[in-house]
């Protein structure tokens, strides 16, 4: 016999996880995740940076950002210590003249939108961070920008989620979503399950399951590495996450170690998770030249990893109904936003489940169909 729920959500990572966690809030209990994994936040959620900003340059960004920081400030006595929100700020620094406008203009934007940025000159940039080097124009700060414990983040929500009667299945590799009269059919390797609605929260793998339900998503699945150095003494214990906006490299603190990020233009896209050896001399050089103290760590290759971005063509999540296939919700393609994101997206995602309409985040701009219409949206702040 097949097993009911109201809601069944594919996928346990941080974005699957928190739509759970805020419908369980909003007093739904017949609530299933079903995870292809034996552990929760195995996927995109494990491998994450953890970044949280609200340094972009599109109005539906600034929204989710400053949308999630509220959400993640309210939770914070319930998360307790450690905290999972660590507001180490984003310093974005360049040599460039003519970015320092763009990033003044960018930062002006911002503003208007409620977001603490200050543009620095190359004294305010090297007071933040004296361990630059190379020419400085100028930058960017956001104050309460920082970073996010990617696996406690999602293991809190999934924990008061299923406190509050969610479910979750280890092992359950969806195969198939059938339409029937009575709502929609989730089949598995072991069983299925008949509910009144499915969300598809299944990061880098959503394409998969959007085209089970017949709905055709527009997200890729684009390796991303990580590199981690060396123990790091002669940097502070904390730092902002620092991206040279001229390379495109980006550093910040793991522990003793530094974490150093890039976006590989010319990675194609794939499900290739293997650590390539040889991605860090693609970066040896921006980053000896920015972050001197940084390249003389070195790269332990052995702590270095690589994950996966979900990406749209237009960089931007999709977060809503599918057309025309009634009951079933979209929560995809993130293009690297999931984790900073997630606590504004399982709201709206919940709140349209619930009540109809996302009313804490105009999420209309992240529709599916603006692809169908032409009407894709451009971030020029993309990491």
């Amino acid at each position: 016999m097949d097993e009911t729920c109201e809601v069944a959500i594919v996928g346990a990572g941080v974005i699957g996880c928190s739509v759970a966690f805020q419908l369980a809030r909003m007093g739904k209990r017949r609530v299933l995740l079903l995870e292809r994994e034996n552990v929760p936040g195995a996927g995109s959620t494990s491998k994450a940076n953890g970044g949280i900003r609200a340094q972009f340059t599109t109005d539906v960004n600034v929204r989710m950002s400053l949308a999630s920081m509220d959400i993640l400030d309210a939770l914070a006595p319930e998360i307790g210590d450690p905290p999972v929100y660590k507001k180490a700020g984003y310093l974005f620094v360049t040599g460039d003249p003519a970015k320092l406008r763009a990033m003044q203009s960018a930062a002006a934007f911002q503003r208007e939108r409620g977001v603490t940025v200050e543009v620095l000159d190359e004294r305010g940039v090297r007071a933040k961070a004296p361990w630059l080097s190379g020419r400085i124009a100028g930058g960017t700060f956001g104050a309460r920008d920082g970073f996010i414990d990617p696996g406690a983040l999602c293991n809190f929500f999934l924990r008061e989620a299923t406190r509050a009667g969610a479910q979750i299945r280890y092992g359950a590799e969806v195969t198939g979503i059938e339409r029937r009269s009575s709502g929609l059919c989730v089949r598995m390797t072991a069983g299925n399950v008949e509910t009144d609605v499915v969300v598809n929260a299944a990061g880098p793998w959503a394409r998969r399951v959007a085209e089970m339900a017949g709905v055709d998503l527009q997200v890729e699945p684009v390796r991303r590495h990580l590199l981690i150095t060396g123990p790091c003494p002669s940097l502070p214990p904390l730092i902002p996450m620092t991206i040279d906006a001229d390379a495109g490299v980006l550093v910040r603190r793991e522990g003793e170690r530094v974490l150093i990020a890039y976006s590989n233009p010319d990675e194609p896209a794939g499900f290739n998770t293997a650590f390539d050896p040889a991605f860090a001399e693609r970066v040896a050089v921006p980053v000896e030249e920015r972050f001197p103290a940084v390249a003389e760590a070195g790269i332990d290759r052995r702590r270095s990893w690589a994950g996966l971005y979900e990406v749209t063509p237009d960089h931007h999540a999709v977060l809503g109904p599918a057309p025309r296939v009634p009951g079933f919700f979209l929560a995809n393609g993130f293009s690297g936003h999931g984790v900073m994101h997630s606590p504004a997206a399982g709201r709206a995602i919940a709140e349209l489940i619930v009540r109809g309409r996302s009313e804490s985040v105009d999420i209309a701009a992240l529709s599916i169909e603006r692809f169908e219409r032409g009407e894709l949206i451009h971030e020029r702040m993309v990491l």
